[in-house]
């Protein structure tokens, strides 16, 4: 993809980037460091430098207002982090409250990636107040994540950035502390469930259930999408304390989905999706398959969801 980078940066740096970036929408640690040993910068001016390509993925033929969100995983050994793309998506068709924001992508991705924190999220605005209480979720909310923004959002080349923790954005927080939870969002889980069917996309929807998150109400589920390449992408389950900002697992599957595209898409509503299942566990209070169906029927037109019961 096609986006600016500081004539600073080293040509050799700039193509390995470029490299990273179009085969999923990250840079590894060892990259980072590279680049922030040749430029002399911070993890967080790159993680702000990067904002405008993140932004680039995000699908939003409603409001047409695109938001990058770059987030860094925890650290390896001496090097910063892992680097994470997150943008945020609308579902033509669909309620507003089916939306993904850039935070939540950029979570999202991170947690699929097998990251069990995050220590910082730079994002190209502030983050609202459904992504404030969305964050308070992770693990790391309450120690080392800290919230980047661009110090002088209207100046280009300008890469200096504030930084508070979250807790600055939400004062007086509600959390899974109020409600006696111990678990927290990106800490691995393992629920066991299984299926009688050897459907691979079956099985894949299995294996995402059971690392879902879902400590209120136990409705232990996920996603599998199949595209017409034969490529598989899976979303997991993220439930909330304040229940509105959880993330279901076909918006936690289209996020990954999108996160792992070359370049942006041009057709922000082909997704070219050809089979679709969900697996969630049995006698439970709540359901995700009647929101799945009205989110596949705007991207999927015509594909027929299967829906599977695990035990």
């Amino acid at each position: 993809m096609d986006f600016a980078l500081p004539e600073k940066m080293p040509p050799e740096l700039q193509s390995r980037l470029r490299d990273e970036i179009a085969r999923g929408q990250m840079v590894k640690a060892e990259t980072a460091q590279s680049i922030i040993d040749a430029m002399d910068i911070e993890i967080g001016h790159l993680m702000i430098m990067l904002l405008p390509a993140a932004a680039a993925f995000a699908r939003v033929p409603i409001s047409g207002f695109q938001v990058g969100a770059v987030a860094l995983g925890m650290p390896r050994g001496s090097l910063p982090g892992n680097l994470y793309f997150g943008s945020n998506m609308e579902f033509s068709g669909q309620a507003l409250s089916f939306s993904v924001h850039g935070e939540q992508s950029a979570t999202n991705h991170a947690w699929l990636k097998g990251e069990t924190g995050l220590q910082a999220l730079a994002i190209n605005a502030a983050p609202c107040g459904y992504c404030r209480q969305f964050l308070y979720e992770i693990t790391t909310a309450m120690s080392i994540f800290r919230i980047l923004l661009k110090a002088e959002p209207m100046v280009l080349n300008d890469y200096s950035y504030t930084m508070h923790p979250l807790t600055y954005y939400l004062p007086d927080p509600f959390g899974p502390k109020d409600l006696n939870i111990k678990d927290r969002l990106m800490e691995k889980q393992d629920h066991g469930m299984t299926i009688s069917t050897s459907d691979d996309l079956a099985h894949a929807a299995l294996t995402a259930a059971n690392a879902s998150y879902s400590p209120y109400t136990n409705d232990f589920s996920g996603v599998a999408l199949k595209l017409k390449n034969g490529d598989i992408y899976v979303g997991r389950y993220a439930e909330n304390a304040a229940y509105n900002p959880s993330m279901s697992p076909l918006e936690s599957a289209l996020a990954n989905l999108n996160m792992s595209q070359p370049k942006p898409a041009t057709d922000p509503a082909d997704y070219g999706i050809v089979a679709a299942t969900l697996v969630e566990n049995a006698g439970i209070k709540i359901s995700q398959r009647s929101a799945t169906e009205d989110v596949l029927s705007s991207v999927a037109k015509g594909v027929k969801l299967d829906y599977i019961q695990a035990i």
